[in-house]
Parts: structure tokens; C-alpha cells; sequence
């Protein structure tokens, strides 16, 4: 991939520059971002996103004056960034045709404005490559999330964090958001609880006391995600093994989170004022954290 373009060492001029890559002589459509020019083929962008469809809706007439159609009439771009953007083009041209090759960060740019642009197709191939690489489990349950992925593919995720020995921490928390937070801790206690009478319900500074197919479904069933592609109800009747318990129907897991209403309260309360207050000096408030340690590490009554 292409490295952004670096800024005009100019501090006194706000002129538009050319994109040393991306103004392409022959191109019909000019477009700015912050202070930059983009010139590129319509055609991507119009067969791609339903957005630049209902921008772009026809070429132009000949001698009509319109949006995108040059350097001094451009179609701008104010809720993108020049590098996103950028990195979204390198898609449509990149030299390699199908190699792509780059980063975390990078795939996350285009993921971002395939997203917020409807280019479902373009969507479906960040996702693809960043199903390729090795992202942290909360690194990667924050940006499925906010991109709108399918949660179906945050199930390891999900169990890395189940299964770690650390709690997830009150700044994890905040990354992770109320909702999954509170799933992260629950499964964490459901994970190391043994079985009295169909139920679960332990410590999750506990070991872990589920593996294979039973932490599969109990992930899958707090974290409300779809079976994995080709999966099914006949599974074990396909392999021919049978379940972990020789044969026998495993206890149904009771994963109903019951996290006392006070303590929801107070923790998304905390969170929401960590939030927005920042916390310049680093700290949070004292209760806030003694009720979501609490939370993670199964002690609240």
C-alpha cells in the first residue's frame, strides 16, 4: 500500500495540493479532502456505494457546471480524512490487482469509509483480510463493533477473553462498552463454574472448567452469536463422537446475567462520566471501579 502523502511544509498556505497519486490525468471526477485533491474515475465509486450513487447520480452534461467536475467546482468530502480516503483508493488501484497486502490500521480505514459509504463489497474484502491477521481480542471486538461486523465473527474474541486469567480492566470496559462488558464478565464466571443441578455459577478467578464444543455454545449463547458458516443442529451426529459427556446430554447452561440492578446502575453511571469527563489526572471514581472489579470477579451480591 502506498504511504499518505506528506503535508506541504508551508505554514502559512491553505492552497489545495494534488494528491501525488491519486490526481489521475484522464479521470472525471475531482474531489477534496481536507486540503487535498483527489482526481479519480466515478465509475468505482458510483457502481460500489449507494452513497456516491445518490451523490453522482448521472455524468454531467456537457457545459454544465457541477460538483466534481474540476479543480475549482470539487465535490468535497468533510467527513473523511485524507488518509482513510487514500487508503480506500488504493483499493480500486492498486497495482496488484488481487495481492493485498496491509495493516491493521490500514484495513481499518477502508472498513471505516466502506462503512460509512455503502461499499458493501469493499466491506466484505476489509473484512475478509482482517480476518487474516492477528488482531488483539479487544482490539478486535471495538472495531467489529463500531463498523457494524457480524458479531459472528468476534466468537474467539470472545473466548480469548472469556478464558484469559486477567480480568478485563475498567479502561477495557469503557472500550468495550456497558453491554459487552458485562458479557465478558459473565462468561468469564460461567466459564469456571462447575454444574450443580443444570446451573452454573462460580468465581472467574477461578480455573476454567469448559473446552471444545461446550465453550463454543456457552460463548455462542451469552454473546448471542449465530452458528459459524456450514454449522447445524446435526453437528455431533455428523462427526460421530458424540458430546463430552460420553454420549449423554450436557446440563443446559444457564447464562441469564443477574447482575443486581444498583450495580448496573452505578457502573454505567461510572463509565459514562469517565467518558465525558475524561479524567486528565489518569483516575476514576473509587466506587464506580469497587463495583465493576466486583462485577469481573464475580463478588457482587
Amino acid at each position: 500500500m502506498p504511504a499518505p502523502s506528506e503535508h506541504m511544509k508551508n505554514a502559512n498556505s491553505e492552497r489545495t495540493l494534488r494528491h501525488h497519486e491519486y490526481y489521475i490525468e484522464g479521470a472525471d471526477l475531482v474531489i477534496r479532502v481536507e486540503n487535498t485533491l483527489f482526481r479519480v474515475h466515478r465509475f468505482f465509486l458510483k457502481r460500489d456505494s449507494a452513497f456516491f450513487r445518490d451523490k453522482l447520480p448521472h455524468p454531467p452534461s456537457p457545459g454544465d457546471v457541477t460538483k466534481g467536475s474540476s479543480e475549482n467546482n470539487p465535490l468535497d468530502l468533510e467527513d473523511a480524512l485524507k488518509v482513510d480516503f487514500e487508503r480506500l483508493l488504493w483499493v480500486f488501484y492498486n497495482p496488484k490487482y488481487s495481492l493485498y497486502d496491509a495493516t491493521i490500521e490500514e484495513w481499518t480505514s477502508i472498513l471505516k469509509l466502506s462503512h460509512q459509504w455503502d461499499f458493501i463489497e469493499v466491506k466484505a474484502l476489509a473484512i475478509r483480510e482482517l480476518e487474516n491477521l492477528q488482531i488483539p481480542a479487544i482490539q478486535k471486538v471495538v472495531i467489529y463493533q463500531k463498523y457494524a461486523v457480524d458479531r459472528k465473527h468476534l466468537q474467539a474474541a470472545f473466548t480469548a477473553l472469556a478464558v484469559r486469567d486477567e480480568p478485563i480492566t475498567i479502561e477495557e470496559g469503557r472500550e468495550l462498552g456497558l453491554e459487552t462488558a458485562l458479557q465478558v464478565a459473565h462468561a468469564r464466571e460461567t466459564a469456571r463454574a462447575p454444574v450443580f443441578c443444570g446451573k452454573r455459577s462460580g468465581n472467574p478467578q477461578s480455573p476454567v472448567t469448559v473446552a471444545g464444543v461446550e465453550l463454543d455454545a456457552l460463548v455462542r449463547d451469552i454473546f448471542q452469536l449465530s452458528p459459524p458458516d456450514g454449522a447445524s443442529s446435526t453437528s455431533q451426529a455428523l462427526t460421530g463422537r458424540g458430546n463430552p459427556m460420553g454420549g449423554r446430554d450436557s446440563p443446559q447452561l444457564n447464562t441469564q446475567t443477574s447482575w443486581p440492578d444498583s450495580s448496573l446502575s452505578n457502573l454505567s453511571q461510572g463509565m459514562s462520566n469517565g467518558r465525558a469527563n475524561g479524567h486528565a489526572n489518569g483516575t476514576t471514581n473509587g466506587s464506580t471501579m469497587n463495583t465493576f472489579r466486583s462485577m469481573v470477579n464475580g463478588r457482587s451480591k
